[in-house]
Protein backbone atom coordinates (compact mmCIF):
# COMPACT_ATOMS: atom_id res chain seq x y z
CA UNK A 1 0.00 0.00 0.00
CA UNK A 2 1.38 3.38 -0.96
CA UNK A 3 1.86 5.83 1.90
CA UNK A 4 0.02 9.12 2.07
CA UNK A 5 2.44 12.01 1.50
CA UNK A 6 1.82 15.58 2.51
CA UNK A 7 4.29 17.12 0.11
CA UNK A 8 6.82 16.34 -2.60
CA UNK A 9 9.71 16.20 -0.12
CA UNK A 10 8.01 13.40 1.80
CA UNK A 11 7.31 11.54 -1.42
CA UNK A 12 10.97 11.78 -2.39
CA UNK A 13 12.21 10.65 1.03
CA UNK A 14 9.97 7.60 1.42
CA UNK A 15 11.59 5.11 -1.02
CA UNK A 16 15.20 5.48 0.20
CA UNK A 17 14.12 5.47 3.85
CA UNK A 18 12.02 2.35 3.37
CA UNK A 19 14.88 0.64 1.53
CA UNK A 20 17.30 1.51 4.35
CA UNK A 21 14.81 0.25 6.96
CA UNK A 22 14.44 -3.02 5.06
CA UNK A 23 18.19 -3.43 4.64
CA UNK A 24 19.01 -2.92 8.32
CA UNK A 25 16.05 -4.93 9.66
CA UNK A 26 14.09 -2.02 11.16
CA UNK A 27 11.18 -2.61 8.79
CA UNK A 28 10.77 -6.23 9.94
CA UNK A 29 11.07 -5.25 13.61
CA UNK A 30 8.40 -2.56 13.23
CA UNK A 31 6.10 -4.92 11.31
CA UNK A 32 6.55 -7.64 13.96
CA UNK A 33 5.84 -5.17 16.75
CA UNK A 34 2.75 -3.88 14.95
CA UNK A 35 1.48 -7.43 14.42
CA UNK A 36 2.10 -8.27 18.09
CA UNK A 37 0.33 -5.12 19.32
CA UNK A 38 -2.63 -5.65 16.99
CA UNK A 39 -2.92 -9.26 18.09
CA UNK A 40 -2.75 -8.37 21.79
CA UNK A 41 -5.43 -5.70 21.33
CA UNK A 42 -7.81 -8.18 19.67
CA UNK A 43 -7.76 -6.28 16.37
CA UNK A 44 -6.54 -9.32 14.39
CA UNK A 45 -9.38 -11.51 15.66
CA UNK A 46 -11.97 -8.82 14.94
CA UNK A 47 -10.59 -8.39 11.41
CA UNK A 48 -10.66 -12.14 10.79
CA UNK A 49 -14.23 -12.40 12.09
CA UNK A 50 -15.40 -9.47 9.96
CA UNK A 51 -13.65 -10.96 6.90
CA UNK A 52 -15.31 -14.33 7.39
CA UNK A 53 -18.74 -12.73 7.87
CA UNK A 54 -18.40 -10.69 4.69
CA UNK A 55 -17.13 -13.67 2.68
CA UNK A 56 -20.00 -15.86 3.89
CA UNK A 57 -22.56 -13.16 3.14
CA UNK A 58 -21.14 -12.73 -0.35
CA UNK A 59 -21.25 -16.47 -1.11
CA UNK A 60 -25.00 -16.28 -1.62
CA UNK A 61 -24.53 -13.50 -4.16
CA UNK A 62 -21.91 -15.23 -6.28
CA UNK A 63 -18.99 -14.47 -3.99
CA UNK A 64 -16.40 -11.73 -3.90
CA UNK A 65 -12.88 -11.73 -5.22
CA UNK A 66 -10.12 -11.32 -2.66
CA UNK A 67 -9.41 -7.88 -4.12
CA UNK A 68 -13.05 -6.81 -3.76
CA UNK A 69 -13.22 -8.16 -0.22
CA UNK A 70 -10.04 -6.31 0.78
CA UNK A 71 -11.22 -3.10 -0.89
CA UNK A 72 -14.35 -3.25 1.23
CA UNK A 73 -12.61 -4.25 4.47
CA UNK A 74 -9.50 -2.05 4.48
CA UNK A 75 -11.00 1.38 5.22
CA UNK A 76 -12.82 0.08 8.30
CA UNK A 77 -9.86 -2.07 9.36
CA UNK A 78 -7.52 0.92 9.23
CA UNK A 79 -10.01 3.07 11.13
CA UNK A 80 -10.36 0.38 13.82
CA UNK A 81 -6.66 0.27 14.73
CA UNK A 82 -6.59 1.16 18.43
CA UNK A 83 -5.26 4.66 19.04
CA UNK A 84 -2.73 3.38 21.58
CA UNK A 85 -1.27 0.94 19.06
CA UNK A 86 -1.20 3.61 16.36
CA UNK A 87 0.55 6.10 18.67
CA UNK A 88 3.10 3.55 19.85
CA UNK A 89 4.09 2.49 16.33
CA UNK A 90 4.20 6.09 15.08
CA UNK A 91 6.44 6.90 18.05
CA UNK A 92 8.80 4.05 17.16
CA UNK A 93 8.96 5.23 13.54
CA UNK A 94 9.45 8.85 14.60
CA UNK A 95 12.40 7.93 16.86
CA UNK A 96 13.94 5.88 14.08
CA UNK A 97 13.59 8.75 11.61
CA UNK A 98 14.97 11.29 14.06
CA UNK A 99 18.14 9.20 14.27
CA UNK A 100 18.44 9.07 10.48
CA UNK A 101 17.25 12.47 9.24
CA UNK A 102 17.98 16.06 10.13
CA UNK A 103 14.53 17.68 10.22
CA UNK A 104 15.82 21.26 10.39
Amino acid sequence: MAPAHKDGRSAALYPPLRRRMIENGDWDRICARLARELNESGWIDRFKDRSKEMARAAEGNGGLSVEALLAELMPQAEADIPMGVRQEIVGVIRKLLERQIDFT
